[in-house]
């Protein structure tokens, strides 16, 4: 069992929930508004209450605690981590498996190893420990994972910087913010996390990268700078551009986000970890594209968006 890998699917996981929770619980639902639905709704379900128990008012100054804001053109700070942790990873894929330096992988493996014995201790299960070689990934996967990360992290980077028009007054909660910087470490760590053992391997025969995933990529990662591109191009907060792109999805910016981890999570060969990553994507970006409807509706009428999807034709 890869315990760093089982980590960065409770982590995921535990992200997953807390959106799912926050969209069907009224209440809580403010907590997921940012940029221009945190502007533009007036969040009523965080209404102080008359009468509140004790526990009710521990419970709306923590979720008051959690809706502060910060502005949104930090978006940029993700991107700043994800590509540098995307850079230090390839740098010590490369270097490990060439050999010109073994510590940290070695270090890894010590580390994953010792979680493992002290949790199958803990439990005491030794049905938990699993075969870790059925989980490996092989070094050309996992540095192919790496390098499209590496590339998606930098095109968003120059996105952010020379594309889009980033708003001065925009805001966004700051557990976006949190989540977001923990989001691009998982994404990161989970392209080695099972690769460990082959990356110390002698040879340099390795799995075949499913071709059809880097046209996948690099397809969506298109779609997506266009998206971007022709979104710029409109006055602030105006109807969705009258585009292919948008012609049947509401936020095909956030599809395309989706089809880009799923072509990783493809060429790592679906571990764990990369559909906790590709789950964490999918339903997040939903939830915000479901807020983004909401908001076209409120402020241009339905029509706007009407016979559109929001993330997923012919699903959602």
């Amino acid at each position: 069992m890869h315990v760093l890998s089982l980590l960065i699917q409770l982590s995921l996981y535990a992200l997953t929930s807390s959106v799912l929770l926050s969209r069907f619980v009224p209440r809580l639902r403010y907590l997921l508004q940012y940029g221009k639905t945190l502007e533009s709704i007036t969040p009523v379900e965080c209404a102080p209450r008359p009468n509140n128990s004790f526990i009710e008012s521990s419970c709306d100054a923590i979720l008051k605690s959690l809706g502060f804001t910060v502005p949104k053109r930090w978006f940029t700070h993700f991107y700043v981590l994800g590509l540098s942790l995307s850079v230090a990873s390839s740098a010590m894929l490369y270097l490990c498996h060439s050999g010109k330096v073994t510590f940290p992988v070695h270090c890894l493996i010590y580390i994953d190893e010792f979680l493992t014995r002290k949790l199958t201790w803990l439990l005491a299960k030794d049905a938990f420990v699993l075969n870790a070689s059925d989980n490996n990934i092989s070094y050309t996967r996992a540095m192919a994972a790496t390098t499209i990360v590496t590339l998606q992290c930098f095109r968003r980077l120059c996105e952010c910087i020379f594309v889009e028009k980033m708003s001065q007054t925009a805001r966004m909660r700051g557990g976006h913010y949190i989540v977001g910087h923990l989001f691009y470490v998982a994404v990161t760590a989970s392209t080695w996390s099972e690769a460990l053992d082959s990356t110390l391997a002698d040879d340099d025969e390795g799995d075949s990268v499913p071709k059809v995933a880097i046209i996948m990529y690099f397809v969506a990662a298109f779609a997506q700078y266009t998206a971007h591109d022709q979104l710029s191009r409109l006055k602030k907060y105006s109807p969705t551009p009258p585009t292919m792109l948008f012609k049947h999805l509401v936020c095909p910016h956030y599809t395309a986000e989706v089809v880009i981890y799923l072509a990783v999570a493809w060429i790592c060969g679906f571990t764990r970890a990369n559909v906790a990553v590709l789950v964490w994507t999918a339903v997040s970006l939903g939830t915000s594209a479901e807020q983004s409807r909401k908001f076209y509706v409120e402020k241009f009428g339905a029509k706007v968006v009407e016979g559109k999807w929001n993330l997923i034709p012919l699903v959602f």
